[in-house]
């Protein structure tokens, strides 16, 4: 299949419907095809294929903090960008946001100063969290191990499933 890098301003649902939204600081390379629904699966997968096992980690991250019941994560990654989470790469989209928002990596720290009232999750790798905004770090396990998965989702949702040790 032929890709090219896509304009799209996001990936997944649109932006004021996201309950989730993911500011990321790289774009990956998108799939020509569109995210219609019923084939979200399809595109979630073409996306892991075209960008390679860093994207499956990174999705399955935002699927691990995102999904409403822990055991179904492999299932929701797929269809999560259908459900209520959506990709954003530029900061200026934040405007359009009302959902829970994960800024992540260092990147945009300059930009998105981490409030003086953000609670610190985590003690090796930390989150910042407060009511609407999450500075977390890059979305891959040796930043971001399960540890903190844990935590985040008990503090965004009061979730207290763990997601330590589990495949």
């Amino acid at each position: 299949m032929s890709t090219e890098q896509d304009p799209a301003k996001n990936i997944g649902v649109p932006l004021g419907e996201a309950d989730y939204v993911f500011l990321l600081p790289n774009k990956p390379i998108l799939p020509l095809k569109s995210m219609e629904e019923g084939l979200v699966a399809e595109y979630v997968s073409e996306l892991i294929n075209l960008n390679g096992n860093h994207w499956r980690k990174i999705l399955t991250i935002m699927s691990k903090l995102t999904v409403p019941k822990l055991e179904d994560w492999r299932q929701w990654r797929d269809e999560m960008l259908s459900g209520n989470v959506t990709i954003i790469f530029d900061a200026e989209q934040l405007k359009l946001i009302t959902g829970i928002t994960f800024i992540v990596g260092n990147g945009f720290r300059d930009e998105i100063v981490i409030a003086d009232e953000a609670t610190t999750l985590g003690q090796r790798h930390v989150a910042f969290l407060t009511p609407n905004y999450i500075w977390c770090p890059y979305l891959d396990y040796r930043q971001f191990p399960n540890v903190l998965i844990d935590e985040l989702r008990h503090s965004i949702n009061n979730i207290p499933e763990n997601a330590c040790f589990k495949p």
